[in-house]
């Protein structure tokens, strides 16, 4: 317990530096620990999108980044405004708006109440669609922009018990509509793109650049605001998720754990933070 406890407190420590220096403007020599994930992270993210959008866009890399680190935070349990920087992407807490907590059907308080929380690793792989990025309608030069995306938790698997591997609770097996609002930056001349893929399963710079996030939304047909909406989720033409792990709606054992496939589109191997004066890369 004791090593736990230090190696948590390790992370967390870089983490605060690591803010610190992107706001002195230091340099990456400065930065004395590069972000690891957490241990109990033992899968990979697997993104598809529609046929017309770019997952190497600056948009998408944002929003990817966002709903990775906040599953990461979730099932860490560091989702509060004092931890959440802990094991979120580097630039996460400048980049999102910590009111994002409270605010309704925030994706904190249905991913925490959602049984996705758990210090037992987690295998396998997660599944994620980016269904639209949409400007508001009739305004093209707006600098914000609502992205939509679909993810899936029914890949994932952990172990209770030694040699007995099972999937997440059966709250956790729906899909998940997630809603973002991001606001670019004034100048967007698409910077980010460099970091946007490789064969890593996180980055180890800061993917955010000045984009910020104002919402983010777990928009399901269970919402209570929303009581009429559609699900996309459930009616996607290319669903991503295998047909053997699809729509299962009780907890399922397995005899081994769920393979974890490669990262796509990933991140760099070995990414440095942007070294231009903006500090939204190259």
């Amino acid at each position: 317990m004791r090593t736990g406890t230090g190696h948590q407190l390790t992370v967390r420590a870089a983490a605060f530096v690591f803010a610190g220096c992107l706001l002195a403007g230091c340099s990456a020599d400065h930065v004395p620990t590069k972000y690891q994930l957490p241990d109990n992270v033992q899968f990979s993210y697997r993104w598809t999108a529609a046929p017309e959008l770019d997952l190497n866009s600056d948009a998408a890399i944002v929003t990817r980044a966002v709903i990775e680190s906040a599953f990461i935070a979730t099932i860490t349990r560091t989702t509060d405004k004092q931890t959440i920087g802990t094991y979120t992407y580097p630039g996460y807490t400048r980049a999102v708006d910590p009111a994002i907590r409270d605010e309704d059907n925030s994706l904190y308080s249905v991913w925490d109440a959602g049984n996705l929380n758990s210090w037992a690793p987690l295998h396998g792989t997660t599944y994620a669609y980016l269904v639209s990025l949409r400007k508001p309608s009739g305004d093209p030069a707006a600098r914000t922009i609502d992205a939509l995306t679909c993810v899936w938790f029914n890949g994932l698997s952990t172990s209770l018990e030694p040699g007995k591997y099972q999937s997440l609770f059966v709250s956790a097996l729906l899909p998940q509509a997630v809603e973002l609002t991001l606001t670019a930056p004034q100048d967007e001349t698409p910077r980010l793109t460099a970091l946007g893929h490789g064969t890593a399963r996180f980055p180890t710079a800061d993917v955010f650049g000045q984009w910020s996030v104002t919402s983010m939304q777990v928009k399901t047909r269970w919402s209570k605001k929303d009581s009429g909406y559609q699900d996309p989720c459930a009616t996607l033409p290319s669903n991503p998720v295998p047909q053997e792990q699809l729509n299962s709606t009780d907890v399922t054992f397995y005899p081994n754990q769920l393979p974890t496939l490669d990262p796509y589109p990933g991140w760099p191997a070995d990414t440095e933070p942007p070294t231009n004066s903006t500090g939204v890369g190259k």
